[in-house]
């Protein structure tokens, strides 16, 4: 089947691909609920912080995610503002701006996420991934997919509302440092390593059933050993009241992305046992120790005047950093999973039937069909479904433009802004940059790729080339992760990666935030290093210089 897409922006400017979060295209589900929920959460943090950005706007076309930052003094439905209105709302941004760094407001933030909304959230979920949905009739059915949809949504919401909280104090530490030491703010990120437990090995949600299995050598065999992945996580939520407890709290989750094609860790019992082997011989404190001794020699470099400042800033970036991987983790990762399941459940209930072939073809209905089908519609047809989800694939393989619209222009100088907002503006360009930037085209040759340099070492490997996540449970110790992007599903296998190669991303991504904690090496956004690696090829990754040399 083939089709011809058409590739239109969805309202005027410049608008360019999040490749970094969605490589692929989303399904209608995930293109009606997302954008609404994150387009609000982004607006809410900026107004928040006082920045000279509205947000930072999401749309899709033909699935993919396309942003485009908004100014403040973007002209509104009614025309633009008078100068005296931008004078004026400019002003109050100013202060706005000041009184967040004066007051440190994140930390404020920090707290509200630690005891109110992660709790809650975290409840949420468990309350619904209880229902038992095989046991509800067709009403309830419907009750319950309607809240998934809505629960999705308000955590879209909740993830993107504490974007700055997360970015502004970790971009202002890195962009101060750099212009203190002529370090490049990339490397600066270094000094994180450690700060984010719930994207290292041994993370708290783990911590309790490793120990448990480091005491007990039949736990360990279960998780280690050979037999069907099932079986052995059965037995080990039998005999480990902790394993129980982890495999209850995480098994809803999806496994990698955000869409609801992707499976929950519940569908994939070898990467929640690939996640507790992870955690057995690893050393929870190294990326911490590595991360200050390298801090520690980045002081000296900074002119003592500065030295208080340089360590204050550290300390504030470093307590907000785990807020970076957590709030897509117990928010909008975890609420696709739900929406996944009970998708999947009409899926189940539709082809007992007769009326699908697949219960997966649920997954590219949208919310208003899967209703309609529970009340016993026959539109779409399965035939309707299957066509949608070839389409999706075909779009994938083909890919989509970088950019739509006119040239995305240069982020405005903040030269000549008032100090606290040239500091708000510096430490938020970087951020954004740094989390969904790649290099601007391929560089390098037949033998050696260019990308982003990520960590402090070299390391020589073969090449493991990942295209889908089937392929993790090929991976062997000590190769090179090759992949377009990484997502919550390669933590279970990450023990066993000797370095990582990204498509997509920068030096604030994922893979990036995994090889600081872990303590090797990375090179990320080579736009197509996982076309150019052969696979089973022998390759040195540097994480200093940022190029991936093809060895044999």
């Amino acid at each position: 089947m083939s089709f011809d897409p058409s590739w239109t922006q969805s309202a005027p400017g410049p608008w360019m691909q999040d490749r970094a979060h969605n490589p692929e295209p989303n399904t209608l589900i995930a293109q009606a609920l997302y954008p609404a929920g994150f387009n609000r959460g982004f607006e809410e943090t900026c107004s928040r912080y006082g920045t000279l950005i509205d947000r930072l706007a999401m749309s899709t076309v033909n699935g993919f995610t396309y942003h485009q930052p908004q100014p403040f003094d973007m002209p509104g439905p009614d025309g633009p503002k008078t100068p005296e209105e931008l004078g004026a709302e400019f002003g109050r941004r100013v202060g706005v701006a000041s009184h967040a760094f004066e007051a440190r407001i994140w930390n404020d933030d920090l707290a509200r996420w630690d005891t109110e909304l992660k709790p809650e959230a975290i409840r949420k979920h468990m309350e619904l991934n209880a229902a038992d949905l095989r046991s509800l009739d067709r009403a309830a059915l419907r009750a319950h997919i309607e809240r998934c949809a809505a629960h999705l949504e308000e955590m879209v919401y909740q993830h993107h509302r504490f974007n700055l909280s997360a970015m502004i104090p970790v971009g202002d530490f890195l962009v101060q440092t750099a212009g203190w030491t002529a370090i490049a703010p990339s490397s600066l990120f270094n000094a994180l390593g450690g700060a984010s437990p719930v994207s290292s090995l041994v993370s708290p949600e783990v911590a309790d059933v490793v120990a448990a299995i480091k005491r007990d050598p039949e736990l360990r065999r279960l998780v280690t050993g050979p037999g069907n992945p099932s079986e052995r996580l059965a037995t080990l939520c039998a005999l480990s009241p902790e394993a129980a407890a982890y495999v209850a709290a995480t098994r809803y989750r999806l496994v990698d992305g955000f869409d609801v094609t992707r499976p929950t860790f519940g569908e994939c019992p070898e990467l929640m046992l690939g996640k507790l082997a992870g955690g057995l011989d690893a050393d929870p404190h190294v990326a911490t120790k590595l991360a200050l001794e390298y801090a520690a020699e980045v002081r000296t470099q900074v002119p003592p005047e500065h030295r208080e400042t340089f360590d204050s800033l550290l300390r504030e970036a470093r307590n907000v950093y785990r807020l970076r991987d957590e709030r897509g983790i117990y928010s909008d990762i975890s609420a696709f999973g739900l929406m996944r399941i009970a998708m999947l459940e009409l899926g189940r209930r539709l082809v007992a039937a007769g009326r699908l072939t697949d219960e997966t073809e649920t997954l590219d209905a949208d919310l208003a069909e899967l209703l309609a089908m529970i009340d016993g519609r026959e539109t779409p047809s399965s035939e309707e479904l299957q066509i949608r989800a070839t389409q999706r694939v075909a779009l994938k393989l083909s890919g989509s433009p970088r950019f739509l619209g006119p040239p995305m222009p240069d982020a405005p100088p903040t030269d000549g802004l008032p100090p606290q907002m040239a500091r708000m503006m510096s430490a938020l360009g970087f951020m954004i940059d740094g989390i969904l930037g790649e290099l601007p085209e391929a560089g390098g040759d037949d033998s050696m790729i260019q990308g982003i340099p990520v960590g402090l070492g070299v390391y020589e490997g073969r090449a493991r080339v990942v295209h889908n996540f089937e392929d993790l449970f090929d991976l062997e110790e000590g190769e090179v992760l090759v992949t377009p992007a990484t997502g919550e599903a390669f933590n279970a296998m990450i023990h066993l990666v000797g370095a990582i190669v990204t498509d997509h991303g920068s030096f604030a991504c994922h893979a990036a935030i995994m090889a600081r904690e872990l303590g090797f090496p990375a090179v990320v956004g080579t736009t197509n290093g996982s076309h150019r690696i052969p696979h089973g090829s022998r390759v040195r990754v540097d994480g200093r210089t940022g190029q991936v040399t093809v060895l044999g």
